[in-house]
């Protein structure tokens, strides 16, 4: 029993761990790419940040910092560190008291028993249980962190598709203005007798589902945006930050398929924690098979004064004998564990491979769209126009046909732009699903449209040589040249305008 008591007694010199293991965690976030804010003046931090425009880097931090889940997730940390504390811990012995009074009123002395016992079981087993709360922690750690991996993949997405949903509504808006101004000119053809009330009807139609479908669209951005507020655990108060004007266009290379799985396979730490509590209770299930009839055995020392005054000192056992429960549900309940963490281990897996590869997939169908928009779509639709234009001035076509073109050009652009959130919204997804920063991100990423361009009236200058589409060169795609795109031309019969006569 020495060794055991040494080891005991070394054992109990143990305490919590340092700051529940969340300096631990916060390296193992850094570790894959997701490095944590300091939390030391958190409300400064904050203030700073929302002074700016949010970049997803600035989102990821403020969310890191604030969100209720992970803070939750984080106390919860403490529980596993608590068994830590008391697992490496000596049971507290029990003291025992008996004072028994003679039945002879001339007996001089009471016999007085005391006594002290530990529980030798726990004494036992205590280098082994604390081998395995300490498994669970590092378990409960790995997880944790991957928590944190995963809040800031969330996080991520929803700010790319606050930034979409926002352009989306801003060319909504855009097209709602266009049929609005239709309708309007339709309503003037329609009284100087140009056109019928069936056309009239239909002009106003367009002009009122365009505006709804603007309504809906400022609705999904005011979503968008809450849902990344509530993510970065704001209070409604501090709404009143602003986003970058646009997103960036599809990066030029994209990673492996082979190459992510097999970084996957190593950084997934959702594999590891699963993988750490596996072999954890596969420890302990052998530990219970093993010491199964082991149950209650507590060792100790009494003293005895008895009636005539003479002192008795000896050791004590207490034995619990085995009849009736021979510890068959210890080892059942070990054994349902361990089926139950194998199994979780095995789900994890699978999932880690299945992600990537649907993640991956997303990914390049997102670009794909992407690439058809920009390189066939938007410019097929913009010559379309600049044809139409011509011909309108030439009276060869009516202004109605050309403001349809322009709606439908309008409805390419919103395309380019919801396939470019859904592009970055699937590479914030496959880098959760990878379980790290991927190699392909520090790739240089040119900005894509932004619809306050397209929208931006005729007689302003704008910030580019004439195309709706900033640093897109249509000409290395056969796109036929033309000055002037998208919003850019004027509006037939705007504002201040007489309508051309229509024979």
């Amino acid at each position: 029993m020495v060794p055991a008591l040494c080891a005991a007694l070394l054992s109990g010199c143990a305490s919590i761990p340092s700051d529940w293991g969340r300096s631990q965690v916060a390296d193992l976030a850094r570790s894959h790419g997701r490095p944590m804010p300091a939390g030391d003046d958190a409300a400064a931090f904050t203030r700073q940040a929302l002074q700016r425009p949010l970049t997803a880097e600035t989102a990821v931090q403020l969310a890191l910092l604030h969100n209720p889940g992970l803070r939750r997730d984080t106390a919860g940390l403490g529980f596993a560190a608590a068994q830590v504390y008391d697992a490496g811990r000596l049971a507290n012995p029990v003291l025992s008291a008996a004072r028994i009074s003679p039945g002879d009123p001339a007996a001089a002395n009471p016999q007085l028993t005391l006594g002290i016992a530990i529980n030798f079981v726990n004494l036992l087993f205590l280098p082994a249980n604390s081998r395995f709360a300490g498994a669970q922690f590092e378990s409960a750690k790995l997880s944790l962190a991957h928590r944190t991996l995963e809040l800031a993949g969330e996080v991520e997405a929803a700010y790319y598709q606050a930034i979409g949903a926002e352009q989306r509504a801003q060319m909504r808006e855009a097209v709602a203005r266009a049929a609005d101004a239709s309708a309007r000119l339709g309503q003037r053809y329609f009284d100087a007798g140009n056109i019928n009330r069936r056309e009239l009807a239909l002009e106003q139609a367009s002009s009122s589902q365009a505006g709804l479908d603007a309504l809906s669209a400022r609705l999904q951005a005011v979503e968008a945006r809450s849902r990344l507020q509530r993510l970065m655990g704001l209070p409604a108060a501090q709404d009143g930050w602003t986003l970058e004007a646009r997103l960036a266009e599809p990066l030029h290379h994209e990673d492996e398929l082979d190459t992510l799985l097999q970084l996957a396979a190593g950084s997934r730490l959702d594999v590891a924690s699963a993988r750490s509590n596996a072999e954890s209770l596969s420890a302990r299930y052998g530990l219970e098979r093993r010491t199964r009839w082991i149950d209650g055995i507590q060792l100790g020392v009494e003293r005895e004064k008895d009636f005539d005054g003479s002192i008795n000192v000896g050791p004590t056992l207490e034995l619990e004998l085995p009849l009736f429960n021979w510890g068959g549900g210890r080892v059942a309940a070990a054994r349902a564990s361990l089926a139950q963490a194998e199994a979780d281990l095995d789900a994890a897996v699978l999932d880690s491979g299945n992600e990537v590869k649907l993640a991956h997939a997303r990914l390049l169908s997102a670009r794909s769209r992407a690439a058809r928009y920009r390189d066939e779509l938007i410019p097929q639709r913009e010559a379309v126009v600049a044809r139409m234009q011509e011909e309108v001035n030439y009276m060869l076509v009516g202004v109605f046909e050309l403001l349809v073109a322009r709606q439908q050009e309008y409805e390419a652009y919103a395309g380019y732009l919801e396939a470019v959130q859904d592009y970055w919204v699937a590479r914030a997804v496959l880098t959760q699903a990878v379980g790290r920063r991927l190699p392909s991100s520090d790739q240089p990423a040119a900005a894509t449209l932004d619809p306050a361009e397209l929208t931006r009236p005729r007689d302003e200058p704008a910030g580019h040589s004439g195309h709706a589409m900033p640093g897109m060169d249509h000409s290395q795609h056969g796109a036929p040249e033309h000055s002037g795109h998208g919003m850019h031309h004027a509006a037939p019969a705007s504002a201040g305008q007489e309508p051309p006569h229509v024979h």
